[in-house]
């Protein structure tokens, strides 16, 4: 545990004991609800699989297996290890492909985004943050750097607005089709800055 860790760890206790089953619970059956029956579903960024496996508890009809960059603990779903640059499987594998809280740590979306639309053959599930200028932003770097430090998870800080999210559906063909709204994911979560869309891929010409 580094330095850092350790001032954190009092909140991470806090975290893993009331914020984040009640959030994982509260995302996995949003998600889940978003999933058609007997789906294949690759989870970018997975983690330890802890809300994949709670959606297959909850529809035991779809798969899930996972991708991560890195193996900091045992994981509840089958999980590959990869650069983080080249999903390790071919062109349309899978009906569907989640990315949950995870483009927001990188710097650059849209060629993660381009390599998830990839190998999804329908449907694209997102969830993470939104700003709304400023302020917006710097209350959603607070929380998310208060979030992650207490992990060792470094942040990149980037949070487009919903004319950026539309800008790089639109450059890949994607739709959306569900926005899910009311959410409520726990105490201090505003659902204006988590949105989670559902995307379908269509043309380009027509996505134009």
């Amino acid at each position: 545990m580094t330095a850092k860790e350790k001032v954190f760890y009092p909140v991470r206790v806090i975290f893993d004991r009331r914020f984040n089953p009640t959030y994982k619970n509260k995302l996995a059956e949003y998600v889940a609800s978003l999933c058609e029956d007997g789906s294949s579903i690759l989870d970018v960024g997975c983690d330890d699989g802890t809300v994949a496996d709670m959606m297959m508890k909850i529809n035991p009809t779809v798969k899930i297996i996972g991708i991560d960059i890195q193996a900091n603990r045992p994981s509840k779903i089958p999980r590959k290890i990869y650069d983080g640059k080249r999903i390790p499987y071919p062109d349309n594998s899978f009906d569907t492909v989640m990315v949950l809280d995870v483009l927001h740590h990188t710097k650059d979306i849209l060629p993660v985004l381009k390599e998830i639309n990839r190998v999804a053959r329908k449907n694209i599930i997102i969830k993470d943050h939104m700003t709304y200028g400023r302020f917006s932003r710097g209350l959603i770097s607070f929380a998310d750097y208060i979030s992650n430090a207490p992990y060792g998870i470094k942040c990149a800080f980037n949070f487009p607005s919903f004319e950026r999210w539309k800008s790089y559906f639109d450059q890949l063909g994607l739709r959306i089709v569900e926005r899910p709204r009311n959410l409520r994911f726990g105490p201090g979560i505003n659902e204006r800055y988590h949105p989670i869309f559902k995307l379908e891929k269509v043309s380009i010409e027509f996505a134009k």
